[in-house]
């Protein structure tokens, strides 16, 4: 069912469920749960990124590195292959990346508009292959239509010198790229007379150029010449999140506002409003949401990073939490997290960027952490408690932790990188400090990992279901010292 039916029923079920008699109502999916870390291949620093599903590969974009992965049956990530892009010239971290259904990526920085061709990078296939480059362009923002036949490139008035004004107008170049070796600039639209204000962001929706200002957000059809306007929202944003299809979000530091869109394009069609999670306690710094999200048609859900914000360049200086918002339970208010969200804490301390769902996980590219893999509790999910050596007594340890999934866990088997430490035990009373819609057991194993390596190691978590269902759930990295340092030794007591 589409995102827009779902949307629909849920808020007709806000109107029925606020009657007087209230059911119990249902719960948003458990949180995303950290699944595995993939080192990060090349450093981060001036470095253009990004994730993209083809087909059945996910492509991480990180500096010059393009990896190729494949999902594994355990949920973790196996690299396909990896491809040094010396041809690259693109080196900003805040540049902007996009990739197109059929094929091709595109790289906007200092280094002018670049385009690759990606459809033979595949494990036995070929490198991808540099087709041009347009000198003389900077970009923060590209979007492609859904066809792949058109491009646009936007420098956001978040990032300008000065106010949008006719002195420093802010402008989008639209390009043609049905054939991206021959890609070219058919026209451009500047802020200079719009009522929308400086442009912000650009999406696109059934073909339509959906453009968020600092005064509101406007869609555009391209196909006609001069460009017409075909809907405005007051909703100004600072950024758009896109299906592609029917459904759109648009967001600034502390909210987001949903729309539906038909097709053809009407208007915006208000759906609901998010606010920010109550995630402040505690923090000097203000809270923000993350520029960039997902939406995932196939859970029904729109992911959202929350970030605290540096004060002193008002960019994220790290990322500490999911924040899930589920389309398939209704918007009711009045709790903390709300029934329709899931908070997740993010585990590392950086900043990461372009969450992508591919069925039941959830990628994001860390900046020191390379990428990283959270699962949902309709798959499998779970967590491993201990996340350092100074845990561990000495002669001996118990490593635990939490598993949940839609099936009756039946056993949960723990690996040291790829060697297994043995199966744990799975039971005991519930785990009700676990938001899920499912029940949550307990897991622990005695150990011994003294002797262990120095060096950096990843624990594992596999848990098996009812079903004879295999997958990782949960990994954890950590260092050990090496010998006589992986574990403390408990301070003998004497009696009086």
């Amino acid at each position: 069912m589409r995102v827009f039916s779902r949307i629909a029923l849920a808020l007709l079920a806000v109107a029925i469920l606020a009657m007087p008699v209230l059911a119990q109502p249902q719960q948003a999916n458990c949180p995303l749960t950290l699944v595995a870390t993939n080192p990060p291949a090349s450093a981060f620093a001036q470095s253009p990124h990004g994730v993209f599903k083809f087909g059945s590969q996910v492509f991480v974009l990180r500096g010059q590195t393009l990896t190729t992965y494949t999902t594994t049956d355990l949920g973790d990530m196996q690299i396909a292959r990896e491809d040094f892009i010396s041809n690259l010239a693109g080196r900003n971290a805040i540049g902007a990346t996009a990739f197109s259904s059929n094929g091709y990526l595109y790289v906007a920085s200092e280094g002018g508009l670049e385009v690759f061709d990606l459809r033979n990078v595949r494990a036995g296939g070929s490198a991808p292959s540099a087709l041009t480059r347009i000198s003389g362009v900077n970009y923060r923002r590209l979007a492609v239509n859904g066809a792949g036949t058109t491009l646009v490139g936007l420098y956001p008035a978040t990032d300008m010198p000065c106010a949008p004004s006719t002195v420093c107008p802010t402008s989008i170049d639209v390009f043609n790229i049905a054939n991206p070796g021959a890609t070219f600039r058919t026209n451009t639209i500047t802020s200079t007379s719009s009522i929308v204000g400086g442009f912000n962001d650009v999406a696109f929706n059934n073909g339509y150029l959906i453009v968020a200002g600092t005064a509101a957000t406007i869609a555009y059809d391209l196909t006609t010449n001069p460009f017409r306007t075909v809907g405005l929202t007051i909703t100004p944003g600072t950024f758009l999140t896109s299906n592609g299809t029917n459904f759109l979000a648009i967001g600034n530091d502390t909210a987001i506002v949903t729309f539906g869109v038909a097709n053809p394009f009407t208007n915006f069609n208000p759906l609901t409003y998010h606010s920010l999670a109550t995630l402040q306690v505690g923090r000097a710094n203000r809270i923000m949401y993350h520029q960039q999200a997902f939406i995932d048609d196939t859970t029904n859900r729109l992911i959202t990073i929350v970030d605290e914000q540096d004060p002193s360049r008002l960019q994220p200086a790290r990322s500490i939490a999911f924040d899930v918002f589920d389309y398939t339970v209704p918007m009711i208010e009045g709790r903390d997290p709300r029934v329709y969200e899931s908070v997740s804490y993010l585990q590392g301390d950086e900043v990461k960027f372009n969450p992508v769902a591919v069925g039941p996980l959830v990628y994001v590219v860390g900046e020191t952490t390379g990428l990283q893999t959270y699962g949902a509790c309709g798959q499998m999910a779970g967590k491993i408690e201990n996340d350092n050596v100074t845990s561990l007594p000495c002669g001996g340890a118990e490593i635990h932790g939490w598993v949940t999934g839609a099936q009756k866990i039946n056993n949960v088997e723990l690996f040291l990188d790829n060697g297994s430490l043995g199966f744990a035990t799975v039971g005991g009373p519930l785990r009700l400090d676990v938001p899920s819609t499912t029940p949550v057991l307990t897991w622990r194993i005695g150990t011994l990992l003294d002797t262990t390596a120095r060096g950096q190691h990843v624990l594992r978590a596999v848990g098996t279901d009812a079903n004879n269902n295999r997958r990782q759930f949960a990994s954890q990295q950590i260092f050990f010292q090496g010998p006589g340092q992986n574990c403390f030794n408990r301070r003998r007591t004497t009696g009086h």
